[in-house]
């Protein structure tokens, strides 16, 4: 019997790290990605981070993202799924023996008995699934090329998009919130009154500052929540 496939391992790769470095957040867990699909630039990756599959005669060089922890097994099952398509379009195949009554080529029926075989490499092979492609960079069209058009999100941003959207202005709050809750319970404090709409004056009370050092406070808030969002800091008179 062939082995059946079992996604309900979520901590599958915990083991692992994350290819930025970046640690996993509470709710999402590491899957991997293949390497060469992603167009990581220098400095973008840590490479002691990734690690090599090895599949059959194939060397498959692979990284670890996190995403939500419900998106799990959808996410392997598709990550397999194509890889296996896709490996399977890249071997050698069978060796060609002859041709059929139709004209086609006739192929060795067998896929791994090589060994012993006179003819072992001295035969034509064809692999029935790969498909030839020109160029990934460029589409075919009437009797010309045209360049890809790359202002559209690769095939790689829109699934991701679709397994681990980008969260809402609400959800990036709360995340924002429970991260200085966390680090530092003042600015959260800070950053709730802010968001209440509360006056300066008035956090400075209420924070149990005066008004220069609470000021300076309140400062130092909105700058943490600048390099959280990574957004510019923008210094200003605040009243």
């Amino acid at each position: 019997m062939g082995r059946i496939a079992n996604y309900s391992n979520t901590q599958k790769y915990s083991d692992k790290k994350s290819f930025d470095g970046k640690p996993v957040e509470e709710g999402k867990v590491l899957v991997p990605f293949k390497k060469e699909d992603m167009n990581l630039m220098p400095g973008e990756y840590i490479d002691d981070n990734f690690t090599t599959f090895h599949l059959g005669e194939f060397k498959i060089v692979v990284g670890f993202m996190a995403i939500s922890e419900g998106y799990f097994a959808s996410y392997m099952q598709e990550f397999w799924d194509k890889l296996t398509k896709e490996l399977e379009a890249r071997r050698e195949g069978r060796c060609v023996i002859g041709k059929n009554a139709d004209g086609t080529d006739k192929l060795c029926p067998y896929t791994r008995k090589c060994k012993g075989c006179q003819n072992k490499g001295l035969l034509e092979r064809r692999n029935t699934h790969r498909v030839e492609i020109i160029s990934l960079d460029y589409e075919y069209e009437g009797d010309g090329f045209d360049i890809e058009d790359t202002s559209t999100p690769s095939v790689e941003d829109q699934v991701l998009e679709k397994i681990d959207p980008e969260p809402t202005e609400d959800e990036l709050k709360l995340q924002m919130l429970a991260h200085f809750d966390k680090t530092n319970p003042r600015y959260g404090q800070i950053i709730r009154l802010s968001l209440s709409g509360m006056s300066i004056d008035d956090i400075c009370i209420t924070i149990g500052l005066k008004s220069s050092r609470g000021r300076q406070e309140i400062n130092n808030a909105h700058d943490a929540v600048c390099d959280y969002l990574k957004l510019r800091h923008h210094k200003k008179n605040r009243k």
